[in-house]
């Protein structure tokens, strides 16, 4: 029997559980994907935000990044617990770990409402990268050859593309993409600061004054936690690993470079732009030179790449959902490309992606993050077993011998580390309340800059 066994009920046991070797990612492999998962909308739409907020949003900015790398580690931890627990999920392949922590945390509700975040969250976010693709390939276009074909057809365009490559199975089966999509959004976050500083140079030579209101303000707030919105796919890295209980260190790795990539080019937007900055993707601020045209490109790349590991988890738990076997199907096809018509509808409804962006960020991004970790890890402490050293007995399907199950394993959560937890909790709750609101006082003032759907207007 495969799977961690732990002789203690300290907390700290989790971290060093010995897991033996397996066929999967590794420890820089995983985080290489948390940065290809998150890094590309947050370059293009961070600099608006540290503008709307001020010189607060870079402390703000620094603070979620650390949040989300500790409750990450937390959402790891979560899953340690579960594979310690029941060793059918450490023999067997799991195509819904979050929602399965949300279960076992907290019965039905806890995976129905873990099940709808993550779903909403990813269709949001692969939503967001469908219509920044476009945007981008769409001012490339027209920067280069002079050619304008409306971002609206460009969307149909890159669907058609993007719908057999979304057919591959689980985040194992397409590393490549992750490797490049981190590579891609890290040379083009520095080229991006690079162009940034020479307009400094060249025209500002002072720092702007910049107005911000409650409003902007927690408008900004919302985006910047959608920055840090890829804990949705984090618990389905983390199942791809040749050492689960590792997955920790990956977050800490891949959320800090995270953090590194966003933190020059929003310095560098605020101090350059300032309240000068009028639209949400900062490649539309930028003089049209051969650093910008690098930019897109980069970019583009590293979106499209990002694309297929946001909506990989949609697809695997909707396969779950229709008892769909782990492998290349008809009926694998069917439901993907399904998923990607649905996403080309509301791409096509709701061309401005701030809206989406701001309004994801405040509700399910904030509840995947910041809220599950955190409480699912603290119902799963709580839980405890009467027959703590007997050792259950389970047949599992197609064996005539029944195999001892692990004994079950107590958590030990220090008071310090509960209060910790709450307050992450209460922080989340207060800020995606403020931010939510904030979005939709925007849109019933006709704010938001929301436009008309394609269909509508070609």
């Amino acid at each position: 029997m495969s799977g961690p066994v732990a002789n203690n009920n300290d907390d700290e046991a989790l971290i060093d559980i010995p897991t033996p070797q397996r066929k999967g990612l590794g420890v820089f492999v995983a985080s290489v994907f948390i940065v290809g998962t998150m890094c590309g909308s947050g370059i293009l739409a961070l600099p608006k935000a540290m503008v709307d907020a001020g010189w607060a949003g870079i402390g703000l900015l620094i603070i979620c990044g650390l949040i989300s790398a500790f409750t990450g580690s937390i959402l790891g931890k979560c899953w340690t617990i579960l594979r310690m627990r029941y060793p059918e999920y450490e023999d067997q392949y799991i195509p819904d770990p979050y929602p399965t922590i949300g279960f076992r945390a907290a019965g039905r509700v806890g995976r129905f409402a873990t099940r709808f975040c993550i779903i909403a969250t990813l269709y949001g976010g692969a939503t967001v990268y469908l219509l920044l693709i476009a945007g981008n390939i769409s001012n490339l276009i027209e920067s280069l050859g002079h050619v304008e074909i409306h971002a609206c057809y460009w969307i149909l365009i890159i669907t058609a593309v993007l719908i057999p490559f979304t057919w591959l199975g689980t985040p194992k089966d397409f590393w490549q993409a992750a490797i490049m999509a981190a590579v891609t959004t890290g040379i083009g976050g520095l080229l991006a600061t690079i162009a940034l500083i020479v307009i400094m140079i060249l025209i500002v030579l002072y720092v702007q004054n910049v107005i911000i209101d409650t409003k902007t303000y927690f408008l900004a707030f919302g985006t910047i936690l959608f920055a840090f919105g890829g804990a949705s796919v984090f618990p389905t890295i983390q199942v791809d690993m040749k050492q689960p209980d590792m997955f920790p260190k990956s977050v800490v790795i891949g959320i800090i470079s995270v953090l590194a990539t966003y933190l020059p080019i929003c310095v560098a937007g605020l101090v350059v732009l300032g309240d000068n900055m009028t639209h949400d993707n900062i490649l539309d601020e930028l003089a049209k030179t051969w650093l910008l045209y690098s930019v897109i490109i980069l970019i583009t790349s590293h979106l499209l790449m990002a694309f297929l590991i946001v909506v990989n988890p949609i697809n695997q738990d909707l396969e779950g959902f229709f008892n769909i076997a782990d492998k290349f199907s008809i009926k694998r096809c069917i439901v993907r490309t399904s998923v990607m018509l649905s996403m080309l509808f509301v791409a096509l409804s709701v061309p401005h992606f701030g809206v989406i962006l701001s309004l994801v960020g405040g509700t399910t991004v904030t509840a995947t993050n910041f809220i599950f970790p955190p409480l699912f890890y603290l119902m799963l402490s709580r839980q405890v077993s009467e027959n703590e050293e007997t050792p259950k007995f389970t047949t599992p399907p197609h064996q005539d011998t029944p195999i001892p199950q692990i004994p079950w394993v107590n958590i030990n959560v220090p008071t310090y580390m509960k209060l910790l937890l709450i307050e992450i909790i209460l922080i989340g709750l207060v800020g995606g309340v403020a931010s939510t609101y904030s979005v939709i006082t925007s849109l019933v003032s006709g704010t938001s800059g929301f436009t008309v759907p394609c269909y509508v207007n070609w």
